[in-house]
């Protein structure tokens, strides 16, 4: 499924919420497009496509009303239904009669069960009560649910029930992960990719169908996968949750890239988060550093270079300043090539800089450099002493702290005067300390 599909639908009409008490809405479209790959979809903000007629969003949070909408289709017959503005919805079950397919795109911003702030603790079901059911969640769009997201909830036919966070963001801030939480047998995925987060407030060791005293097996029980599919995308969980991991990735239930990667994980004790990441397979066509840019002190309104190479595959090249990619202009160039360029380096662009090369031909294969610390000097504000002498004399530049008695004269420096005035900078003292100096010529 492309997201380059869903242009047909981009200009629906805004939604309008409709005072209605508390009522199932079922999704059973009238009309439907097919694209140019023969992928069926029907546009959400479509109230042809409701069984009520009503697009459900949601009404009334104080006194619990809303629509509790379920995303259906007939069995092997699933047309997919395009949500392309940002909406609140009641709880959301898909699946309802053998299946069914809710996309997620255009940058928008989705709230299940949750309005305002005010969460009514409803759940949100990917295969309830039956599957097969995806959910896709794309194109920077982000969803919260109020409650927990289960997959495979319930499901007779067994899945594949999937969710699909393609580039965007999924949050489970109150609520509870469950890959497979209960059900019939079969197999459930959360796939995360292009940069995808999934944050998720609650865990457990039964998150991804393993009970806690055992593992569970694919085919004869409800078995749940996550599949990180790049090193960008990553799942965070609330408190310290490592324990559980390894259980899961030696089951083969925590994959990277598809299984061809390494997973890796860690617990952040500052944002009391754990964060579960993907390492790249490592092969002939991984790009590999042979020159990883170094820490630099620059001086300001300077000009600096940093530099990288990778010569072992072609590869491009983009440079990032405190983990956000840069572009050409406002003092850097080269941000797309192996070398960096800031002219009139600013204390603003002091900071982390890293770059990351991709194999152009293997998209998946990314190596990220070490990062280099660019540090710019301060403005330095220190007293100078001027000697207008004999050409040729010799003078000793000596400071004291105080005058009273007795005074103690420190030497600074011996300089051997010019044809010009000779002048001594001492940066020994801050503007905080008071010097008196003296010269004696030798």
């Amino acid at each position: 499924m492309k997201s380059t599909l869903l242009a047909a639908v981009l200009g629906a009409l805004a939604l309008n919420a409709v005072a209605q008490p508390t009522e199932t809405v079922i999704w059973t479209p009238a009309d439907s497009v097919t694209d140019g790959d023969g992928f069926q979809y029907a546009n959400w903000n479509d109230v042809n496509n409701w069984s009520t007629g009503v697009v459900p969003t949601w009404i009334d949070p104080v006194t619990g009303s809303y629509y509790q909408a379920h995303i259906n289709g007939t069995p092997g017959a699933y047309t997919a239904c395009i949500l392309t503005n940002n909406i609140d919805v009641g709880q959301m079950m898909m699946g309802d009669s053998g299946g069914g397919i809710l996309i997620i795109t255009n940058g928008i911003t989705v709230n299940f069960a949750i309005s305002g702030g005010t969460n009514n603790g409803e759940w949100t079901g990917v295969g309830f009560p039956n599957g097969p059911a995806s959910l896709y969640i794309y194109d920077g769009s982000t969803l919260t649910l109020g409650s927990h997201l289960w997959l495979g909830q319930g499901d007779a036919n067994g899945g594949p029930n999937t969710v699909y966070v393609d580039g965007s963001t999924l949050n489970i801030p109150s609520g509870q992960l469950g890959v497979s939480w209960s059900g019939g047998a079969g197999t459930n995925y959360l796939v995360i990719t292009n940069g995808g987060t999934v944050n998720c407030g609650q865990w457990s060791s039964q998150s991804f169908g393993f009970p806690g005293s055992g593992s569970k097996v694919p085919g004869s029980e409800n078995f749940g996968v996550l599949n990180l599919a790049d090193n960008a995308s990553h799942l965070v969980i609330n408190g310290n949750q490592t324990a559980s991991f390894n259980i899961l990735i030696t089951n083969g239930q925590f994959l990277a890239y598809g299984g061809a990667g390494t997973i890796t994980y860690a617990y952040n004790p500052a944002l009391n988060v754990s964060v579960v990441s993907a390492v790249a397979p490592i092969d002939q066509n991984t790009p590999k550093f042979s020159l990883q840019p170094s820490n630099t002190v620059a001086a300001l309104n300077g000009t600096i270079t940093l530099n990288s190479l990778v010569s072992n595959v072609p590869v491009n090249y983009v440079w990032q300043f405190d983990g956000t990619n840069l572009v050409d202009g406002n003092g850097y160039s080269g941000t797309h090539t192996a070398n960096l360029t800031i002219a009139g380096l600013t204390a603003a662009q002091a900071g982390v800089y890293s770059v990351v090369a991709t194999n152009s031909s293997h998209a998946t294969e990314v190596s990220l450099s070490l990062p280099a610390d660019v540090t710019a000097n301060s403005f330095g504000l220190y007293p100078v002493v001027t000697i207008n002498g004999i050409n040729g004399a010799t003078y000793t530049v000596q400071w004291a702290s105080s005058l009273t008695p007795p005074v103690t004269w420190n030497t600074l420096a011996t300089v051997t005067e010019g044809a010009g005035a000779a002048q001594v900078v001492d940066t020994g003292t801050p503007l905080s300390l008071t010097r008196f100096y003296r010269v004696v010529q030798q």
